[in-house]
């Protein structure tokens, strides 16, 4: 099992600029447990760009994040997230829990398919905290710091999947943005069933 901190490869720098919902009068943007919506307005999308790609990832949160491959103020794990961020949702997507699907090269990917999710790195949180570092550090306006594992809860996938479907997705090479829509449905190791939607804007984050 993963911690909230969220230990993965080290990954390109890339930061995303939305932080709205597509519909604010409606929010859909978000995932639900026991009839609590928890929004998630802004999405990555990690990409494995070497010779022979075997996984990408998404990543669903009410926040930023930002690459931490040079330790910033001697913090560890790979990201770092800003500090209004409450909720997150990872989902590792790798050939092994899909061996129907044909994982292609950046930046192209497989849309109208449903993905199982890697059932040791995928999480769902949410009522998360994210404490600021010491000193403060600050990018494009965003204050970032680490997650404080012990606040919040944390939804690791149960049995069978979890799963994700992609209904559409497009990507500009040239300014490394695009956009995705995504159906998802994760059971925890309780047995309580999450389901979430997004459909916007996103950002990419090379392996």
């Amino acid at each position: 099992m993963i911690t909230l901190s969220i230990m993965l490869l080290g990954l390109y720098a890339c930061e995303k600029n939305d932080d709205e919902q597509t519909n604010p009068n409606n929010p859909t943007d978000g995932f639900t447990i026991n009839g609590i919506f928890y929004d998630t307005p802004n999405c990555y999308i990690e990409f494995d760009d070497d010779n022979s790609p075997n996984e990408f990832n998404l990543f669903f949160l009410n926040g930023r994040m930002y690459d931490n491959q040079t330790n910033v103020n001697n913090s560890s794990g790979d990201y770092l997230f800003s500090t209004n961020m409450t909720n997150f949702v990872f989902y590792n997507i790798r050939a092994l829990e899909n061996p129907d699907i044909v994982i292609p090269q950046y930046p192209n990917i497989q849309t109208g398919k449903q993905y199982a999710g890697g059932a040791s790195d995928s999480v769902i949180v949410h009522d998360g905290q994210v404490v600021s570092l010491s000193p403060p550090f600050t990018s494009n306006g965003f204050e970032f710091g680490m997650p404080d594992p012990d606040v919040g809860t944390i939804h690791y996938p149960g049995a069978s999947g979890p799963f994700i479907t992609i209904n559409a997705y497009t990507y500009d090479s040239n300014t490394q943005t695009g956009s995705i829509d995504v159906d998802y449905q994760f059971t925890d190791m309780n047995g309580v069933n999450i389901t979430g939607h997004y459909e916007g804007t996103l950002g990419v984050i090379l392996d």
